[in-house]
């Protein structure tokens, strides 16, 4: 492990920079002797994934929490809903040797099975409109990293073809002359 690169504080720079760098490393990494295998510097590749995994955006793992509370927050209240109509069908069961106190039973059963429904119904459009929020912002930064990758790609394959790099709505990142392959100087 010789030389690793500094990063750029940006977290979605740093994600790109990463597995641009991992992409150089074993494009330009010596191939083994009748082999389609090549060596790489395992500490460096684990250091840019380490990297790449502090970079991911914190909204895929925020979306992921939402959904998984989203999912609990929903058994719970259908498990209320049905412990409130099993506690409404067995007070009405004790009622029933009255035939007018069973008939209100009845009414409040069914009083408390429509709101419970109701709010079943709204805590349920509440959740899936605050996942269905949130899973919005994850794709806008989904799509910002998507650019910046499929930009530096295309960077990649410009580099290749020994043509000028124009920048794409961001800076490039400036590199330290010793960190710099042969092809890349001059």
């Amino acid at each position: 492990m010789s030389n690793f690169e500094e990063f750029p504080a940006e977290p979605e720079s740093n994600l790109v920079g990463a597995l641009i760098r991992m992409e150089e490393i074993v494009s330009n990494a010596k191939a083994m002797p009748l082999s389609a295998s090549v060596l790489v510097s395992r500490d460096e590749i684990l250091f840019l994934i380490g990297v790449a995994k502090d970079s991911f955006p914190n909204e895929m793992r925020e979306a992921a929490w939402i959904i998984r509370e989203r999912s609990e927050y929903l058994n719970r209240v259908s498990l209320e809903a049905e412990e409130i109509i099993d506690e409404a069908r067995a007070r009405a069961e004790r009622m029933v040797s009255k035939q007018e106190i069973v008939r209100q039973a009845q009414a409040n059963a069914n009083r408390i099975l429509v709101r419970a429904r109701e709010d079943a119904a709204r805590l349920r459009f509440d959740a899936e409109d605050y996942a269905d929020q949130k899973l919005a912002e994850l794709e806008i930064a989904l799509t910002r990293v998507m650019k910046a990758v499929k930009g530096g790609r295309e960077r990649l394959a410009l580099s290749s073809t020994n043509q000028e790099i124009t920048p794409i709505n961001q800076e490039e990142p400036q590199l330290d002359d010793s960190f710099l392959f042969d092809q890349d100087r001059g």
